[in-house]
């Protein structure tokens, strides 16, 4: 027997006990024992107790909806302390010794590279604990670790932090100020140290709203429980006015199990529901408002007593006004509309379906389906591509094409390059008649030739490229792609032939060309292709299997400009490698580092050893700091090789 069946039949009885105890009070004296009162009275109370153990351990069955007017978060470069160590040091032993022996190499590199001392020297200020002035950072790697002041000791305890995070985070603020980063801006006024570091280790921020997708389209139904309380309530009354002999008790416990008897027998049919959704524009500019119209119709022959709808927005845009949720009841044939808008940005923006939570009229059984419109609705934001004003930053690898890169060769041209003794043939407009009028020689002016360059644009899109400082801006990615849609605007105007590729992406590639139809699919790759689509989290790649399938592809000539945040040591590895292979490579890396935190300053001194070492190596790198704009970066580094 059903729980539901079992509870009418327990309301029946009670409620034809109380009903014969207020028409006969002498119906308990005549024909029930006194024993077999007190026995119902139990059972009704044990019934209730189970009822009420049994809500508190059973697993919470709400639906989780989607939380569309969220985007994603983005993470910042240092969020995981353990993996900044690694990129130092990935030796694996024990943790605690781990973390210790890893800043201690951190450490020596920095004095290395920024005080000059030679690596046995770093090594002797550190076991000494000389290295520093901040006690707890010169204690926690010295080998003798030595006990720290009283005020530091009280002033840890008093923070809530055990004194070995206390000392992981002051020795990496000693780290990060003798590599010259700033600390000041730090998030430590407003949480504690302890906390800070966990959660740098785990990711997590507390209290902040990530989007979701929508969950399973598989419909489920399930059980809600919203009528247990009701149930425990009614049977506590029953037991206790049965055990009473008060008749009022007991049939205000039968109005209870009616209650709840009621609402677990209404069955929930699956509904009958579509959606239509339209959008305006469709083809907006980036940050243009689009409008989203949403309409939900029951086309089934029943009511829908309770409806919740979140529409699939996807997940790259922002609702900006309006809201993408609706609550409601539709009657067979009725339809409901809601209208948000939403801000875009590049991109190929697809809709999801919508999900759907449909409730008895009580409330207690619920289920949740996936519905999908009839025609596929997208929104497509193709940004223009705008040039920049500054140079950009090449080396000179000139082909025999007439361009902009300067070389290294007399010839042709309009900037002076050198003279030489006059050649029978030499055009006369070359010739240096001034020098002739002053020696009576003859000589030929030569013009430095400004020649073609062959150029592939590689965008970093690995998912350590996909940080930034701010939890709700662009990512690296984001702003490396805006950036290559400005540089290849640029070349392409200057009269080189350019390419696209995307790190560790085989089928991201357009070979160099030229020319309007050349410019018109770097356009569409740029602000379509699934490699490079905004608020994605793309896959972490291993790029060296990418890079011989690049080499095969890159012309002989060509060189490479590498748009990277320079956050992981394999694009380091990348860019050398292409250099040394004959392809000469430049890096523009967007700067997406933040000192707020201590991993994060870690993250700070790692991107600066590794732009060191490739400038050491003789690749440049444009340092490009986030709150600049490309054109002043480019300018700022102000050189050409």
């Amino acid at each position: 027997m059903s729980r539901g069946r079992l509870l009418a039949a327990v309301g029946l009885v009670a409620f034809a006990v109380g009903v014969g105890a207020l028409v006969a009070p002498g119906v308990f004296g005549l024909g029930i024992q006194r024993y077999a009162v007190v026995v119902i009275g139990l059972l009704a109370v044990a019934a209730a107790l189970r009822v009420v153990q049994g809500r508190r351990h059973a697993p919470r069955r709400r639906a989780e909806t989607a939380m569309p007017e969220a985007v994603p978060a983005v993470p910042s470069p240092g969020e995981e302390l353990d993996a900044v160590l690694a990129a130092f040091d990935p030796t694996r032993y024990g943790t605690a010794d781990r973390r210790r022996k890893q800043l201690r190499r951190v450490a020596t590199e920095v004095l290395t590279r920024y005080r000059g001392d030679s690596e046995a020297t770093a090594r002797e200020a550190i076991e000494r604990g000389t290295w520093t002035d901040d006690p707890v950072a010169a204690g926690f790697l010295a080998d003798e670790r030595s006990r720290p002041p009283l005020t530091d000791r009280l002033r840890t305890r008093l923070g809530g932090a055990s004194p070995y995070w206390q000392g992981i985070e002051r020795t990496v603020r000693a780290i990060a100020e003798t590599a010259g980063v700033d600390t000041d801006d730090r998030d430590g006024s407003t949480r504690p140290g302890l906390d800070r570091i966990v959660g740098s280790l785990d990711g997590r921020d507390a209290g902040l709203d990530r989007a979701s997708a929508v969950a399973d389209p598989t419909p489920t139904t399930r059980s809600t429980g919203h009528w247990r309380g009701i149930s425990a309530a009614a049977l506590s009354a029953l037991g206790v006015g049965v055990l009473a002999e008060r008749a009022g008790v007991v049939l205000v416990a039968v109005v209870g199990i009616a209650y709840a008897a009621a609402a677990r027998k209404r069955p929930l049919s699956a509904p009958t529901l579509s959606i239509e959704r339209t959008v305006e524009p469709a083809d907006p500019e980036p940050d243009e408002a689009v409008t989203v119209t949403l309409t939900v119709t029951n086309e089934g022959e029943g009511p829908v007593w309770d409806l919740r709808l979140v529409d699939g927005v996807p997940p790259a845009l922002s609702v900006v006004e309006g809201s993408p949720r609706l609550g409601t009841a539709l009657w067979p044939g009725a339809s409901a509309t809601i209208t948000y808008e939403v801000a875009t940005q590049r991109g190929r923006h697809e809709f999801g379906p919508a999900q759907v939570l449909v409730r008895t009229l009580s409330g207690s059984v619920e289920r949740e389906q996936a519905v999908e419109s009839e025609t596929a609705t997208e929104i497509t934001c193709v940004p223009p591509l705008r040039p920049i004003d500054e140079p950009v930053p090449l080396r000179r690898q000139p082909t025999r094409h007439t361009g902009r890169v300067e070389t290294a060769t007399g010839g042709e041209g309009v900037e002076f390059f050198a003279t030489r003794a006059y050649r029978s043939g030499d055009p006369l407009s070359r010739i240096d008649w001034n020098r002739h009028a002053r020696t009576g020689d003859l000589a030929t002016l030569e013009f430095r030739e400004e020649r073609a360059a062959t150029v592939v644009l590689v965008i970093d899109r690995d998912e350590a490229a996909a940080v930034g400082p701010s939890r709700r801006g662009q990512t690296a990615v984001q702003r490396s792609v805006d950036a290559a849609s400005r540089l290849f605007t640029t070349l392409l105007d200057d009269g080189n032939r350019v390419g696209i590729a995307a790190l560790g992406a085989r089928d991201c590639w357009l070979g160099p060309g030229a020319g309007d139809a050349h410019r018109v699919r770097a356009r569409e790759l740029l602000a379509t292709h699934p490699a490079l689509a905004p608020g994605e989290t793309p896959e972490s790649v291993l790029p060296f299997g990418w890079l011989a399938s690049l080499r095969s592809q890159l012309p002989g000539d060509a060189q490479v400009v590498l748009l990277s945040p320079l956050c992981s040591p394999a694009v380091a590895t990348v860019a050398r490698q292409l250099d040394a292979g004959g392809h000469l490579v430049t890096v523009v890396s967007p700067d997406p580092t933040t000192t707020a935190s201590g991993a994060g300053q870690l993250a700070t001194v790692a991107r600066r050893f590794r732009i060191a070492d490739l400038r050491a190596a003789g690749i440049p790198v444009v340092d490009w700091p986030w709150e600049q704009s490309l054109p002043v970066a480019l300018a700022r580094t102000g050189w050409s090789e």
